[in-house]
């Protein structure tokens, strides 16, 4: 019964946690007014590791603080609180990790240390298959990064990654070492960030404890962007490695989207949502926009924490929303895009933003004009007061679209410049695979964003209806990936009836 009780270690470990969170804010003020990169033990300390940091540690803090009080009473609660840290502790070391073997050692001790949290509730069948098969896609990432680290010693001859990405210029005794690298770091960041065909492991996560949850989609499963970020010089000299994130991100969000839409449960709508935003956020990075990726890992990491801490809140009773036919909605959604364009121009003119510098610019800034049309559609479906006049709806829609391209141009900015001591000048991506890369998301979005105005006349279809079971159950590629996991490591075992 004395595991059922956090005990002085379990609680000590809070005031820990927060005195980290304490140093990184220190220490992301330090590097705002002094951007001198520090590195020691293999560690190094600039502006990315120091934001990536106090991200990773204040995340920590919450869940943590949260989970003492969740969990009291349950059985193998300290045990929990010890995982739960040492995961903390080894992400945040893996943010600020340089010499390779510290990096990739800090990669697998956060995957094993995620995986006791997954399957803390042993006696829940359910819990077990995702579990494994997040342990079985790990170690694919691992094979994949350990392999890139051994090229690099074998042609660079460095295990610093700083010296390495010095380095990248100089000559190596096979041509292909650079592109070879450079796919196998992507596939790492792909298993790690829950990328198609990666992916099914993470909404299926839902047996796990509220804080796993939050702790996983707030800032583990943001891994591979962070390892991607590390290796930005390397990435975005091989046009191979961004079109893979490209294409692979692409995918990846335009499933997530099309699951949580048909999602019921709040907890699978996040973990798809989650799923979703990760393959955005690979889209970013292959579209060289390192900025966006740093903006959008930060947001949706703060964001998705107090998702999943909320849960369990009953929901507000809302005011009546008015509902749009999907003709409406489409013809808003256009009306949206296309008044976007000129906010576009003027906030480019006053934030510096130029959308025309790289065909990745322009990709995004087509992208923002798609989700200013999304915007219109919310702000005439959003319930108002009976006083409110007819032009209310309109208003805040012009007053959006003007408030977010500035909001967007000017973050990226800003992001540029306060991390430009950390990338310094990295070459743009130029040529035919750039530009098929740039168009490639703003196609699929755009069909994306049709098909959710017309989504109540496809439900209505016999079509639309089989399409929504499917999506419901993520296109059965979780049960095809099942199956795959079974073979390896053979069917988990049901409970026994008396352990429950």
């Amino acid at each position: 019964m004395h595991d059922r009780q956090a005990g002085w270690l379990e609680r000590a470990l809070l005031p820990l946690l927060t005195a980290l969170a304490a140093l990184s804010a220190a220490m992301f003020v330090v590097q705002a007014l002094n951007p001198q990169p520090q590195t020691f033990a293999g560690l190094t300390l600039d502006r990315l590791s120091a934001t990536l940091g106090m991200l990773v540690a204040m995340v920590g803090v919450v869940v943590y603080r949260f989970a003492l009080r969740y969990l009291d009473g349950e059985p193998r609660q300290r045990s929990f609180l010890r995982w739960l840290a040492f995961t903390v502790l080894v992400a945040y070391t893996f943010v600020f990790a340089t010499h390779l073997i510290a990096l990739f050692v800090a990669w697998l001790l956060t995957s094993l240390g995620l995986h006791q949290l997954l399957t803390y509730y042993r006696d829940r069948y359910e819990a077990i298959p995702p579990a494994r098969k997040k342990f079985l896609i790990s170690r694919l990432g691992d094979v994949a990064l350990i392999a890139a680290i051994a090229i690099i010693f074998w042609q660079w001859g460095t295990l610093d990654l700083n010296v390495f990405l010095a380095r990248l210029s100089d000559p190596v005794a096979w041509p292909l070492a650079l592109d070879v690298v450079a796919v196998l770091v992507v596939t790492g960041a792909l298993t790690k960030s829950a990328q198609f065909p990666f992916h099914s492991w993470l909404p299926e996560t839902m047996e796990a404890p509220t804080p796993v949850s939050a702790l996983m989609h707030a800032g583990i499963i943001n891994g591979g962007g962070v390892l991607l970020l590390h290796f930005a010089p390397l990435i975005v000299q091989s046009p191979l490695a961004l079109l893979n994130l490209v294409v692979v991100g692409t995918l990846t969000a335009a499933l997530g989207m099309l699951a949580m839409w048909a999602q019921t449960n709040v907890k699978r709508t996040l973990a798809w949502s989650t799923v979703g935003q990760m393959g955005f956020m690979m889209v970013q990075i292959g579209l060289a926009a390192f900025p966006a990726a740093i903006l959008h890992l930060v947001g949706h990491g703060c964001y998705k924490a107090w998702s999943f801490l909320r849960t369990g809140d009953l929901p507000r009773r809302a005011a009546p929303a008015p509902k749009l036919a999907p003709g409406q909605a489409v013809l808003l959604a256009v009306i949206g895009t296309l008044a976007a364009v000129p906010a576009l121009a003027l906030a480019s003119i006053i934030t510096g933003f130029d959308p025309f510098q790289s065909s990745g610019k322009l990709a995004l800034a087509a992208i923002l004009a798609l989700a200013i049309g999304q915007l219109w559609v919310a702000c005439f479906q959003a319930p108002r007061s009976p006083a409110a006049g007819p032009l209310a709806p309109a208003l805040a829609a012009l007053a959006g679209t003007l408030a977010a391209a500035a909001l967007a141009f000017g973050l990226y900015e800003g992001a540029a410049q306060f991390f430009a001591p950390v990338f310094g000048d990295l070459p743009t991506p130029a040529g035919p695979l750039a530009w098929i890369a740039a168009v490639i998301p703003v196609a699929v979005f755009l069909i994306l964003g049709i098909v959710y105005g017309l989504l109540p006349a496809l439900g209505r279809t016999a079509a639309g209806r089989a399409f929504y079971v499917h999506a419901l159950h993520g296109f059965y590629l979780g049960a095809i990936a099942d199956r795959l996991v079974e073979r390896v490591w053979g069917a988990p075992a049901w409970p026994d009836a008396r352990q429950m």
